[in-house]
């Protein structure tokens, strides 16, 4: 996910500084396109009505998701009212040093003014070429464009969640509140009658078709499995068409356990994010971490602590996308039912973040986890990930307990615990980084 910014200059003619303020803009922007952000330059100033006008103009035209507001000298604070009463998003006020321009506190000033109306800003302040205010604000606008991003998504909820698993039980309201995103809630009935549809011939051209993605796989499992695996894949991948959904959860556990994990793993090449047990929420972590690292996401559950190695084993059953995988790949039986297809993998070393999201209301909160994900052996048949932590797993472990956090825990790729933070910031979600 690229973070997308509309950068536009603020500054008074009277002021120390007014003749370098577009210069200002300039390098502030050229920063941050030379980070790789999306950072489009309005190229004015304003400074009257006249200049708010074009600035307006200019801003409406690039769609941002948020405004970059480069507050070069002290300046009537109108200016900003003015604009926003044109072009309404979220604003970054950016400050630079000098003693005698007055950019700080006029960012001040205006704070004070947005505060008193209701509304949020975030601020960002050092020099127009410090690479640190360039990741802080591509941070910042980071989280805003993964807000917009999930307020256009549908997730499919097919057959409701797994019996015995209470602190799974996904609250629509709080996820459209919170995240955004809209459940479509769909009958199992709606899977399986697709399924039942689909002959074998059927299924034997989704597996040609997926012949290039599979051919690194070595298949352990029967033909009659891998059959009814295709089955399950076509008609998730029909539903998530029909509905235009972005990501899924089957209830799976037990009755489907090994028919979709391999569908899953396709999807999720596929850009589709698909959670276990019926867990919607946690789905919906997925396309968090998916939207952000642009990689799949490993579906897991915190399963084992190594004290002395200061590690903690996650896994889970098999369903995680093959472009994450280290090493050989087995198309096998899934464990206890010793049946169907899971996608069996160790995962790729790297710095990752986990998250779970859990609760209800007032308590619909994440949890956050930034650790490196180190060589394991398959110590539970699935996709185990070995996480080493800088923090004590001891502690992590008390914390998890002390918070209430759930089991599930969704892996990606990356470090993106600063731009969850503002997520959950934006959206009125209860944080906790462990």
């Amino acid at each position: 996910m690229k973070a997308n910014i509309a950068a536009v200059g603020l500054a008074h003619p009277f002021e120390v500084g007014f003749d370098n303020a577009e210069n200002l803009l300039n390098q502030t922007v050229d920063t941050l396109v030379g980070m790789g952000v999306d950072c489009s330059n309005a190229g004015v100033v304003m400074h009257d009505l006249e200049t708010v006008k074009k600035a307006a103009d200019a801003l409406k035209q690039m769609d941002a998701d948020v405004l970059l507001i480069c507050i070069a000298t002290w300046s009537e604070d109108h200016h900003l009212l003015d604009l926003l009463s044109y072009i309404d998003k979220p604003v970054i006020l950016r400050a630079f040093p000098a003693f005698d321009t007055g950019s700080l506190c006029c960012a001040h000033q205006i704070g004070a003014v947005f505060t008193d109306i209701g509304k949020t800003y975030e601020f960002v302040y050092g020099n127009a070429d410090d690479a640190k205010c360039a990741t802080k604000t591509k941070q910042i606008a980071t989280a805003y464009s993964l807000a917009n991003c999930m307020g256009k998504v549908r997730i499919g909820a097919i057959g409701g969640r797994v019996k015995g698993m209470t602190e799974i039980a996904y609250d629509e309201f709080s996820i459209k509140q919170k995240l955004g995103a809209r459940v479509v809630n769909l009958d199992e009935k709606e899977m399986t009658e697709k399924v039942a549809a689909m002959s074998d011939e059927d299924a034997e051209a989704l597996l040609e078709e997926k012949k290039e993605m599979l051919k690194p796989c070595k298949v352990l499992s029967s033909k009659e499995s891998m059959l009814e695996s295709m089955k399950y894949y076509g008609a998730m991948r029909a539903l998530a068409d029909e509905y235009a959904l972005e990501a899924l959860s089957v209830k799976c556990y037990t009755t489907y356990m090994g028919k979709i994990c391999l569908g899953y793993s396709i999807l999720a090449e596929e850009g589709i994010v698909a959670s276990c047990e019926g867990d919607v929420t946690n789905a919906l972590t997925m396309k968090l971490l998916y939207e952000l690292s642009e990689k799949p996401v490993n579906n897991t559950d915190l399963l084992y602590l190594d004290e002395k190695a200061n590690t903690i084993l996650f896994a889970h059953c098999g369903s995680s996308g093959f472009s994450i995988a280290e090493g050989d790949i087995e198309l096998a039986p899934v464990r206890l039912a010793e049946t169907g297809v899971c996608s069996r993998f160790l995962m790729k070393s790297g710095t990752v973040t986990a998250v779970n999201i859990c609760g209800h209301g007032e308590q619909f909160r994440m949890a956050i986890m930034k650790g490196e994900a180190i060589p394991c052996g398959m110590e539970f048949p699935g996709n185990p990930v070995k996480i080493r932590f800088d923090k004590s797993v001891e502690d992590i472990n008390a914390e998890i307990m002390a918070n209430g956090i759930g089991h599930h825990w969704m892996v990606g790729y990356g470090d993106y615990v600063e731009e969850l933070k503002n997520f959950c910031k934006i959206k009125g979600i209860r944080c906790y980084v462990i």
